[in-house]
């Protein structure tokens, strides 16, 4: 395997891990029977369009397809960020930075497709932090829902 597929195979299990320990942070999840590729351009466009960049793409099935040379279900991590998002944030609270870079992950089962996001918790015991916090989530679960949806005018923006 060479070194960029496995440094992002690498960062996909610690960003599971890193997840998977914090109790504090809930998913939002939806469930789409559109095609896999188009959902991969929704979440794109429904990142670009919030204002954020894509830093990266993990191609997490096909790592694992390729490795294996056996057939695996598709799996997709995408990573973006929004600089002056991520100094808000750490101005808030350094640790905080942790969740960046946002991430949406999109995987296939049978006939239908996950998306996914992690939301940031809500209870911290600061009103700023959290007031941050709901503005991300709605953020995110908003680019959720454009990519699971059939419904091309979903992605409000003004809301």
């Amino acid at each position: 395997m060479n070194n960029l597929k496995y440094h992002s195979v690498l960062i996909c299990f610690l960003t599971i891990l890193f997840a998977c320990s914090n109790n504090n942070s809930e998913i939002h999840k939806k469930i789409s029977t559109k095609n896999f590729d188009d959902i991969i351009q929704d979440v794109e466009f429904a990142i670009t369009e919030n204002n954020f960049r894509v830093v990266n793409r993990l191609n997490i099935g096909e790592s694992i397809q390729e490795r294996k040379e056996k057939k695996f279900p598709k799996n997709e991590i995408i990573l973006f960020c929004n600089l002056s998002l991520a100094e808000e944030m750490l101005i808030l609270e350094p640790d905080y930075i942790n969740f960046c870079p946002y991430k949406i992950t999109i995987n296939q089962q049978n006939n239908e497709t996950f998306i996914a996001t992690r939301l940031m918790p809500i209870n911290t015991g600061s009103t700023k932090l959290n007031n941050f916090a709901l503005k991300m989530n709605n953020i995110l679960v908003k680019m959720v829902e454009y990519a699971a949806s059939e419904d091309p005018f979903i992605l409000d923006l003004d809301k």
